[in-house]
């Protein structure tokens, strides 16, 4: 992965120099802007990701410590690196001390400048080491308090992942199944602050998400275009009233993905119904009844009817476990008939 680096100096050939001094891609960095304006630079960051920032103190249109501030502000994790002139270096120095960035005394001697990348490539490889241990620590938190019924330890979990049972902003869980490529949608995840905690479950992400339905809108609408509800199925929970019903609605939705695997359901969005407003539980029908569908018929005709009673299995949100059971009765039921073509041709030879 290359780091991005600006490069802000109100000098147009000092910029340029800085950018022939090393050679940034064998250091894994990438100059993706220069700004001769350090009001424009702040603007840029604003709306850009900056891994590293090397910029200039002496500047006409803000002060060193001023632009520093206002960076640090914008990007905090972001590494500074400032170039000051030899007379003013103590005073640069004790204004931005505060800040925590590295510095660089003109004119820049290369070893000192490489020296200086290296630390601050360094710091942000813990930094990113540090963001990953905490996520997944926010993942196995994220697994414990849906997948646990302990009253104690689920309050500690739901306290640690700043969830609030609050009626304007609902609580539910989502499921993506499968999504291609999953690092987009991580990266998606770890951003938003209505996703309170998610964790991968197989291939499937399982989301805890708290907000309200535009909040919802928006969660759904901008999900990268890979794994859009377009793409890869969505599953929307049923609002969560409290915590006790946390557990509940997790083994719901495990059911409704199981379900959706069986029958191979295309992208597109679900809305799964709370547990008092299910769907009319549908029967299975029984031996006799499958065994006089299928009497006599060839087996175009019987491919045509088995896939319309899955299709109406499907249509009504049937349980993969029904779905299952159904074809346990059809099997059987072929089984039976082949063994008694098998007992009717051993009948007819016998009598020949």
């Amino acid at each position: 992965m290359m780091r991005k680096v600006m490069l802000v100096d109100d000098e147009y050939m000092l910029l340029r120099g800085l950018k022939l001094l090393v050679d940034w891609k064998s250091l894994g960095l990438e100059i993706i802007n220069t700004e001769q304006n350090p009001k424009l630079a702040l603007k840029y960051l604003h709306d850009n990701s900056v891994d590293i920032l090397i910029s200039d103190m002496n500047m006409p249109e803000l002060s060193g410590p001023d632009f520093v501030a206002a960076a640090k502000a914008i990007r905090p994790e972001m590494e500074l690196i400032v170039i000051s002139g030899y007379s003013d270096f103590d005073y640069v120095r004790a204004g931005l001390q505060q800040n925590a960035v590295n510095y660089l005394r003109k004119p820049i001697d290369t070893d000192e400048l490489l020296e200086t990348l290296h630390g601050a490539l360094d710091r942000l490889q813990a930094q990113q080491q540090q963001h990953q241990i905490a996520s997944l620590a926010v993942q196995t938190q994220t697994r414990t308090l849906v997948t646990t019924d302990q009253e104690m330890e689920r309050q500690q979990l739901i306290d640690a992942l700043g969830i609030q049972f609050d009626p304007t902003t609902v609580v539910r869980l989502i499921g993506v199944l499968n999504p291609l490529p999953p690092k987009d949608l991580v990266s998606y995840l770890q951003i938003l602050d209505v996703v309170k905690g998610f964790y991968v479950e197989g291939q499937d992400f399982i989301i805890i998400f708290q907000g309200t339905t535009d909040q919802l809108n928006i969660f759904i609408n901008e999900a990268p275009h890979q794994i859009g509800a377009e793409r890869r199925p969505f599953l929307i929970g049923a609002p969560i009233q409290d915590e006790t019903q946390l557990h509940n609605r997790y083994l719901q939705l495990r059911r409704e993905i199981a379900r959706q695997y069986f029958f191979e359901t295309a992208a597109g969005l679900r809305m799964m119904l709370p547990d008092t407003q299910q769907d009319t539980p549908l029967t299975l029908p029984s031996y006799s009844e499958v065994k006089k569908a299928l009497d006599g018929v060839d087996l175009a005709t019987f491919s045509a009817w088995l896939s319309q009673q899955f299709e109406a299995m499907k249509r009504a949100n049937a349980s993969d476990l029904l779905a299952r059971q159904f074809a346990l009765v059809v099997l059987l039921v072929l089984r039976t008939c082949l063994i008694s073509k098998k007992s009717d041709i051993v009948l007819l030879k016998s009598e020949f």
